[in-house]
């Protein structure tokens, strides 16, 4: 197999030494590159054997043999040792509280104890810089470790897939798989970081608690109380984050298989005028989800309040309890129990809880993917080699190309066996005869509705209802009693056979080929013969996936806040922060001042407590009110864009480059954009604070904040000019694994069928391989980005602490014990809130690509101010005026200077050879792009009224039958337009009243994914009866009796006359037999229009392309055909 993508470069970390991978000085290169210019795609560093795709595939399946589900062992020994770093933390306020005693006793004499508090601010140093330099350390191994977890159960499920049967695929839709690699797989990157503090919080508490009892006695326990009854709530909260996970992942499920069939189905979308109808249904899918995120959103929102405000409300309990008990504190004490409560904050008020919800968020997907595992059953593996018409690698190839291609496949994989499924419908004879003859000395099967080919056969099989009605050789057949024996004796050389792989009468069951049913809507060998329209759609080039340049632009910030709320509400959840904000601030303000009357504390510090737990709660719960609506208005807005967008569009971009907006992009906004925004806005107004008080309260302290933040500035623009490249890249990267997995699942057969799917599964392997390299770069900097961070705050707090010793003359011990402990506070903060600001800027690149979406070229309206009547069309003439039409504007002209006049009522056969325009002439007259010259359709030209005014007035039946998942009810008619008796009237008319009245629901029974429970045949036939339903002026019928046998063909053309009497009707075919009755008969050439007439006529002239192209038929289906002309005209006349 060749390589997909080039070479990448080696990376640095396989040979760096123990100081460059602490320090992660083997990124340096390539940040210096990231930051002198944008970063491609070969300057990412190659993913190191470990971590490789295949290797970890490798790994989970032979964990599987003793389990069935992915494990987090290994993960949770990777978290044993946290734990000793935490304490790094939690012995910093002892040290502080030294400083402080010894500053609260000082006594310049006393050398004894000045040495002894330089010890002490050595240590709380080492504490500092130790917590700096192994935290991140740390996390970068945690968070790679979750990156292996995430890669192995990709590789599992892919895997998986391959082997889904047809029954499985039913159930288990596109939309749910790509949901699991999406968004399902991501619990494993977040519970890795959080799974520890499931056992750290605890164990921090007790020590905490036994410090605190220490400082300040029994009057502790009051406040941590409060902390207790705030956990086990928290806990609650955190256990029923799993339910809400499964329900909202079901509605995601569902909306995402929506969009996924409105992509791959999109012609028919658009030409049925059902973008309304699917936007709807997908809004109302959309609405529910956003309710149970919604809720889960209030519940972190609440998590995250309680993280800014509990510490408050803890050291208002704890020394309120200790003035009822008669104690006195003093200020060492005082700031050693703040500090303490604040060294516990993070872990028990923030961390602990989102330990509780992230593990029961992977416990929920962990699950998902058992059960998707284990409901679905595997197909075992065809022993054969099978030839069919899908080709997985691209849906740009047109059909005859990829049947070309099929066959060719086969025939050079020389097996023994050969079985083929009604292949040769879809290639001119010349072909057929060539493969005929590669697979003389072979043993083949052949499934086929194409009776010319019987005479060639040892062995014929007649079936019907799943059952052999028959078998012998072709000379036995003719004969009374036989089904197909009025068919038999109708058998001539066709050259240009149909395709009907199906039997129309079987109910609600598979084809009876049930070695390669038809689950996909996407062209898989539904055409009669080569296809004209794809001479247009092979010009079609996919381009690598665009990434933006620089920063977040302003726009996507602001078109991000105002779609979720008003001015007016944006500007109040301003002014609650800012409230928060003071109220937080102003008690600090007053511990500082401990010697105030008791009076004067006991007023003021409830009054403030109670404002920071009120104002905290209040623009958390509004903060996520508004993120959470502008992610549903942005989805909503990106699926009409997406709904407007000209067909070309889809062409160009793969459905799973649109897919990954849908899911990922929009599964950031839904979840991880909000938290980190509301948690940035939080750290950075609490660091504000903390640097105002410090000023405030000892002004020498920003001598040492205005370089600090200048040096915090530098670094973080040094970090974001490479940071947002490898997150676009990581974006970029992820959008090649959903359009692989959703290729392959629409050619999964094709796979099979060759063996390929080692080959499949290593190409899948690649494509994870390239997002890792991506993706473990986006962890590594984050990580360089944090350490850098931290180890200058750690300088701060070195330098503050050494300083108040030999300043401390100068200070007292109240300013001296706030600037410490907020110095500490500092230390978290700080860092914290700008690696938060860095990652919302490149958490926003997902809002950025949605935004992308949100200005894609449009059509043209669907509606104009001036509609036209509403019994338009009354006749139905159609003029073409000088009309040429491509498919892009850079493409070719697939039709040329069109003037033909199609007058009222008339039956019109469409015919050419490959590459004549026959359907391109469809496309034209739906405005699918738009075309050069004028089409008038009863005196009105369409250029002048909206796409839906046009399209609704015009029925199409297409080559390829798409349905939806849904009801029957609901695919014959959408919008409810039509009573039960006229659905089982229209389907009555075209032969499937009895097999839809064999189904559990009849009506409404729902059908899987691309209808796939209903036989090719069968989902042809529910599109005529959609086109009954509709009772058009104007019908065009393109290729659409390949899937229907001989006799349903016939019965559908009686029909057509007998519903469409009064109507025009355009047949296009390659069958000749199909339009020799018509009217008149256009023939097409190059895109021009070379005969117009009626058959007879044009029979008559030994020189006109439509006598050569019956000719070329064989003599006896030649006489046969101009018989038919003769009688039809002579009827006429």
């Amino acid at each position: 197999m060749l390589p997909v993508y080039p070479e990448p470069k080696h990376n640095p970390l396989g040979d760096a030494n123990i100081c460059s991978r602490l320090l992660f000085w083997w990124l340096t290169p390539l940040l210096r590159v990231g930051y002198k210019r944008r970063l491609e795609e070969d300057d990412m560093y190659s993913v190191l054997p470990e971590d490789r795709s295949a290797h970890l595939g490798k790994k989970v399946s032979r964990a599987e043999k003793d389990a069935q589900e992915p494990s987090l062992t290994k993960a949770i020994i990777k978290c044993y040792w946290k734990p000793y770093l935490e304490g790094t933390r939690i012995v910093q306020p002892v040290l502080l509280g030294k400083i402080i005693s010894y500053l609260e006793y000082y006594d310049p004499s006393d050398s004894a104890a000045f040495r002894e508090a330089l010890a002490y601010a050595a240590g709380l140093s080492a504490c500092v810089l130790t917590w700096a330099f192994l935290h991140h350390l740390y996390f970068y191994h945690i968070q790679r470790v979750g990156m292996r977890l995430r890669v192995a159960v990709c590789h599992m499920i892919y895997r998986k897939a391959l082997r889904l049967s047809n029954l499985a695929m039913r159930e288990a839709s596109t939309g749910q798989i790509v949901n699991l690699l999406s968004n399902d797989v991501n619990r494993f990157d977040q519970v890795t970081m959080f799974l520890h503090f499931l056992w750290v919080g605890p164990l921090q508490t007790v020590v905490v608690t036994a410090l605190l009892w220490m400082e300040v006695g029994i009057s502790c326990l009051a406040g941590m109380a409060v902390l207790i009854l705030l956990l086990l709530l928290q806990s609650c909260i955190g256990k029923s984050f799993s339910s809400r996970r499964s329900k909202t992942a079901a509605y995601t499920d569902d909306r995402i298989r929506s969009v996924s069939e409105v992509i791959t189905g999109i012609r028919t979308v658009k030409m049925y005028t059902w973008e309304k109808s699917f936007a709807d249904l997908i809004a109302r899918l959309r609405r529910k989800e956003i309710s149970k995120i919604l809720t889960s959103s209030y519940l972190r929102g609440l998590n995250l309040a309680s993280f800014f405000a509990l510490s408050k409300i803890m050291i208002f309990v704890t020394f309120f309890a200790n003035a009822l008990l008669g104690n006195v504190i003093t200020a060492s004490q005082v700031f050693v129990v703040v500090t303490l409560f604040e060294a516990l904050r993070l872990t028990g008020t923030l961390h602990l809880p989102m330990a509780v919800e992230k593990v029961s968020e992977a416990v929920v997907s962990i699950q998902r993917v058992k059960v998707w595992r284990t409901h679905f059953k595997s197909c075992p593996f065809p022993l054969f080699y099978l030839c069919v018409g899908f080709v997985a690698f691209g849906g740009w190839g047109s059909n005859w190309q990829k049947a070309r291609i099929s066959l060719a496949r086969a025939v050079y994989q020389d097996a023994d066996i050969y079985l083929l499924d009604d292949p040769l419908s879809a290639v001119d004879a010349g072909v057929s005869r060539c493969i005929r003859q590669a697979l003389h000395e072979k043993i083949t099967i052949l499934v086929t509705h194409q009776l010319q080919y019987l005479k060639d056969a040892s062995q014929i099989l007649i079936l019907k209802d799943g059952k052999i009605m028959k078998k012998g050789t072709f000379a036995e057949f003719p004969k009374p009693g036989v089904d197909f024996e009025d068919i038999l004796l109708k058998t001539n050389e066709e050259a240009e056979p149909s395709r009907v792989p199906d039997s129309p009468t079987l109910r609600g069951q598979p084809s009876e080929s049930s070695v390669q049913p038809q689950e996909s809507p996407r062209p898989s060998l539904e055409d009669a013969a080569p296809e004209d329209q794809d001479t247009e759609t092979i010009q079609v080039t996919l381009s690598l996936e665009s990434r933006s340049e620089g920063k977040v632009d302003f726009k996507a910030y602001k078109d991000y806040f105002t779609a979720g709320a008003h001015w007016n509400i944006i500007i109040l959840l301003i002014l609650v922060n800012i409230a928060a904000q003071v109220s937080y601030v102003l008690q600090d303000w007053w511990l500082s001042s401990w010697q105030r009357p008791c009076a004067e504390r006991c007023f003021f510090v409830p009054v403030l407590t109670a404002g920071t737990v009120l104002f905290g709660i209040s623009r958390s719960l509004l903060m996520f009110y508004i993120l959470v609506n502008s992610s549903q208005t942005l989805h909503k807005q990106m699926l009409e864009s997406v709904l407007r967008a000209p067909v070309l569009f889809f062409d160009r971009h793969p459905t799973g480059r649109i897919l990954n907006r849908f899911s990922k992009d929009t599964g950031h906004m839904d979840d991880l954009l909000p938290q980190i925004i509301q948690d940035f806005v939080q750290t950075f107004l609490l660091v504000m604070g903390v640097v105002g008080i410090m000023v405030v309260v000892i002004p020498w302290t920003a001598i040492l904040l205005i370089p600090l933040g200048i040096i915090f500035f530098v670094l973080r623009r040094y970090f974001l000019e490479t940071s947002r490249d490898v997150k676009r890249l990581e974006c970029a990267t992820r959008s090649p694994v959903f359009s692989h997995l959703a290729s392959s699942l629409q050619g999964r057969w094709t796979i099979r069928a060759f063996k390929a799917q080692q080959r499949f599964q290593e190409l899948f392997d690649t494509h994870q391989d390239l997002h890792s390299e991506a993706w473990f770069l986006f962890l590594t900097t984050s990580r360089w980005f944090a350490l850098c961070l931290d180890a200058v705050c750690a300088i701060f707090v070195i330098v503050v602490a050494f300083a108040s010793l030999f300043l401390a003359e100068t200070l007292n011990v109240g300013q001296v014990g706030l600037v410490l402990s907020l110095a500490l506070t500092f230390t978290v903060m700080v860092p914290r809130c700008v690696r938060q600001s860095a990652e919302a800027e490149t958490m926003m690149i997902s809002v950025e690509r949605v935004t992308e979406y949100l200005d894609l070229e449009k059509e043209a309206p669907w509606e104009y101010k001036h509609r036209p009547p509403p019994s338009w069309p009354q006749q139905g003439d159609i003029d073409f005026s000088n009309v040429s039409f491509r498919y892009s504007s850079d493409g070719p002209l697939v039709l040329k200077d069109l003037i033909p006049l199609i007058d009222l009522r008339k039956k019109v056969g469409i015919v050419g050879r490959t590459g004549a325009g026959k359907s391109s002439l469809v496309s034209a007259l739906f405005r699918l792009s738009r075309p050069k010259g004028e089409i008038w359709i009863d005196g009105i030209w369409t250029a002048t009224i909206g796409l839906h005014d046009l399209r609704k007035k015009m029925t199409v039946v297409p080559q390829e039958p798409v349905l939806f998942i849904g009801t029957m009810r609901k695919n014959l008619d959408p919008f409810n337009e039509h009573t039960d008796e006229e659905l089982w009237n229209a389907l009555e008319e075209v032969q499937l009243k009895e097999a839809v009245e064999g189904l559990p629901g009849r009506l409404n029974t729902e059908l899987a994914e691309s209808g796939s429970n209903l036989s090719a045949g069968q989902r042809q036939l529910v599109s005529f009866a959609r086109a009954i339903l509709r009772k058009n002026q104007i019908l065009i019928i393109d290729k659409a009796t390949s899937n229907v046998d001989t006799r349903t063909d016939e019965l559908i053309k009686k029909k057509v006359r007998e519903k469409f009497a009064q109507s025009i009707v355009l047949t296009i075919t390659n069958r000749l037999r199909t339009v020799i009755d018509s009217e008149s008969v256009m023939v097409l050439d190059s895109g021009r229009r070379v005969e117009f007439s009626r058959p007879y006529k044009l029979l008559q002239n030994r020189n006109s392309l439509f006598y050569k192209m019956v000719q070329h038929l064989g003599e006896a289906e030649a006489a046969a055909l101009t018989e038919t002309a003769t009688q039809v005209s002579s009827r006429e006349f």
